[in-house]
């Protein structure tokens, strides 16, 4: 029901929905999605994460890379570098966090 949920909420909103699908103790699994052209600020995790994309397309970018992810593509994150996700169309992906 999560997915649905954040599709229904993209409906009204400027901005990317994300909603937690699994805290666990050292881990958690955020799935987050975008309307075309949404973008997801410049942030940084402190923990290794992974970008899973399940619908559409997106762009990671840093100051040192910018990589076009499209359905099922994988994106490790460097701990500690700051980054921003923009959508080339309605899309949605996963970003599991922890070891």
């Amino acid at each position: 029901m999560v997915l649905k949920e954040i599709i229904k909420e993209l409906k009204t909103s400027k901005n990317p929905v994300y909603k937690m699908l699994r805290k666990g103790e050292n881990s958690h699994i955020l799935a987050i999605g975008f309307n075309k052209d949404m973008l997801l600020k410049k942030h940084k995790s402190d923990i290794p994460a992974r970008i899973l994309v399940i619908k559409g397309e997106v762009v990671y970018n840093s100051d040192n890379v910018s990589a076009t992810l499209g359905l099922y593509n994988e994106y490790e994150i460097p701990v500690g570098e700051s980054h921003w996700v923009t959508a080339n169309e309605d899309s949605m992906m996963l970003v599991m966090k922890g070891n």
